[in-house]
């Protein structure tokens, strides 16, 4: 009569946790990567609307003045908010802006923009004549 032959329980065993550490990692790297992912597209998108704001703002006639503005814009499904400082430079005829994007908290304590914040663009204006 031949034996029949097969894997013991302990080889099985041991094939199945090989496979649930190796599972484990691939998951937890798979995790990672949507992770990253989803921050790098909050940041895009945060970037583009820095850089529409900013191109709105040179574009305006006059060039607004020194000062802080804010607001708010609905942006790819989401609600943005935005701050930009306008600020003398040492060239007379020309202004410094900064802008500042973050996702708008719906919920609890909002916090400063400025630590919030997932984009800040730098750009320059013309001065108001």
């Amino acid at each position: 009569m031949k034996r029949m032959r097969g894997f013991t329980l302990l080889e099985v065993l041991v094939a199945l946790g090989i496979f649930a550490i190796v599972a484990a990692s691939v998951l937890t790297a798979s995790s990672r990567s949507l992770q990253n992912a989803a921050r790098l597209e909050e940041k895009t998108m945060a970037m583009w609307i820095a850089d529409n704001r900013l191109s709105e703002m040179q574009l305006l006639d006059p060039p607004p003045g020194d000062g802080r503005d804010q607001g708010e814009v609905d942006f790819a499904g989401r609600r943005w908010e935005w701050r930009s400082e306008v600020s003398a430079t040492s060239e007379p005829a020309m202004r410094r802006v900064e802008v500042l994007v973050a996702p708008r908290v719906e919920r609890g304590p909002r916090g400063d923009i400025e630590e919030r914040s997932v984009a800040r663009l730098s750009g320059f204006l013309s001065a108001p004549q």
